[in-house]
């Protein structure tokens, strides 16, 4: 499922998924099959400025969430340009960020435990103490959903260097409870 946070701009989200027995027509328009196993969604967006509307097929491949369909709907004719300008490939990555920090997220506060925000974090007992990069990792997402610099923010809190910080938040994406960062961006 697509969110407008998963848009660029002008896009927004008119209908993530849609009605399930269009959603199974178009299926069948396109030969196409859908198990338990292979999971999807057909979303329908429009751009703002043009009022042009676009169902995506969201599923899954090797490299994870993918768009493996496309269905534009009239009025009008769509060209070879207007076609070159749908922004797929922005809309793949963010949904794809979008649901490795969702898992990422859910995995820390599994490991984390009920306490995960109390009390000083303190030292990894090692480089795999997992409760500690769980909390950790917690921790960073919280202050990176208001922040520019989290890295910073989080070791002024914890009294330890920003680099400190740098070097957990690396561990703890190693072990999976944090999602990829942005390349090219210290933190």
């Amino acid at each position: 499922m697509i969110t407008d946070q998963d848009l660029p701009n002008p896009w927004r989200v008119v209908a993530s998924p849609i009605d399930q027995a269009q959603a199974t027509a178009l299926d069948a328009v396109a030969e196409l099959q859908t198990g338990i196993e292979d999971p999807v969604s057909w979303d329908l967006i429009e751009n703002a400025d043009t009022g042009r509307r676009v169902m995506l097929r969201m599923g899954f491949d090797d490299s994870g969430i993918v768009i493996t369909g496309l269905y534009v709907p009239g009025p009008g004719a769509v060209g070879i340009g207007e076609l070159r300008n749908l922004p797929l490939a922005a809309i793949e990555s963010a949904v794809r960020s979008r649901k490795a920090q969702n898992k990422a997220t859910i995995g820390a506060a599994i490991m984390a435990g009920p306490d995960a925000h109390e009390g000083p974090l303190g030292n990894p007992s090692g480089p795999d103490d997992s409760r500690f990069y769980a909390r950790l990792a917690l921790r960073y997402l919280r202050v990176a959903a208001t922040s520019h610099r989290p890295a910073t923010d989080l070791a002024k809190a914890e009294g330890v260097t920003p680099r400190t910080v740098q070097r957990w938040t690396a561990r703890a994406r190693e072990l999976g409870l944090l999602p990829p960062g942005r390349p090219g961006r210290a933190s």
